[in-house]
């Protein structure tokens, strides 16, 4: 007969994980004014405040990466959390695992972040997860700070200092999301607006990856000329980055904005307004890939 156990075991201890501070992104572009803004998060986090923050902006512009970041600037071990692939709320907390005939309960990943002092716990695409999961850790991210486990049969408590962010999509070419509960966004008092790069910075981002500068001018420009349209198209940093990839493996201008815009797309409209962008910038269609790359 099987019996079922805690964390308080030597196996848990022994599978219990380290959380890390992250490598910084090299080349990541971040406004001062946000840079500002993440400083007084860290400052408040440090005086041991609630600090829960909601990163919000168009695809591909580096939401996931900002969250990343101010862990890594502020030497703060961190933890993600895809909110997509939750599908019921037990996965918070853990499961039911066997071990040499044994059933062991072992304490999810989620729940060592929020019990580790001064962890950035990023709940990212906050809105892929279902209502009543997220319903689950509302203790968590109001004042209350703890919550009762049934699974756990104790009581968790957000450790000092930790921050909370998540990231929202939103929009209609956005599948699988849903409405953000009130609840929950009455939760995540502060908001960091993210915008792509202006185009300087943006060329200079293609220019870090290998791509000449001419070419990477040209691919900024094409993508600016797509966002301020009169219908305006979200082609993101990073979709820019796969087509300097293309480039520097020996295609055409053409060719790399094929594969990583037009391509990938069924809007008719939206494809018909890249190539015309394209036609813009384009000088040389066919040119062979630069000695840069």
């Amino acid at each position: 007969m099987t019996h079922c156990q805690h964390d308080e075991s030597p196996l848990a201890d022994r599978d219990r994980v380290i959380l890390e501070v992250p490598p910084e992104e090299e080349g990541f572009w971040i406004s001062n004014r946000n840079l500002e803004r993440l400083g007084r998060v860290a400052s408040r986090s440090e005086r041991g405040e609630q600090v829960n923050v909601l990163i919000r902006g168009p695809k591909g512009c580096g939401k996931t990466t900002l969250a990343r970041t101010f862990a890594a600037r502020w030497r703060r071990p961190f933890y993600e959390v895809h909110c997509g692939s939750f599908v019921d709320a037990e996965q918070w907390f853990g499961k039911d695992r066997l071990n040499r005939g044994e059933t062991w309960y072992r304490k999810a990943r989620f729940i060592h972040a929020v019990e580790t002092p001064f962890c950035v716990v990023l709940l990212d695409e906050i809105n892929r997860a279902h209502p009543e999961v997220l319903n689950a850790i509302l203790g968590l991210l109001d004042w209350r700070r703890s919550l009762w486990s049934d699974d756990l049969t104790s009581e968790v408590r957000v450790a000092p200092g930790v921050v909370f962010f998540a990231t929202l999509n939103e929009g209609e070419e956005f599948y699988g999301v849903n409405p953000l509960d009130a609840a929950v966004r009455d939760r995540f008092p502060r908001t960091v607006r993210l915008d792509y790069p202006p185009k300087r910075e943006e060329a200079a981002i293609l220019r870090n990856h290998g791509l000449a500068s001419p070419l990477a001018e040209k691919l900024t420009e094409f993508a600016h000329t797509l966002r301020l349209s009169s219908r305006p198209i979200p082609i993101s940093t990073r979709q820019l980055l796969v087509a300097a990839e293309e480039i520097c493996e020996g295609a055409s201008l053409r060719d790399a904005v094929e594969t990583s815009v037009i391509f990938g797309t069924d809007d008719v409209a939206l494809e018909k307004a890249a190539l015309q962008a394209l036609q813009w910038v384009e000088d040389e269609p066919y040119a062979a890939r630069t000695d840069e790359c």
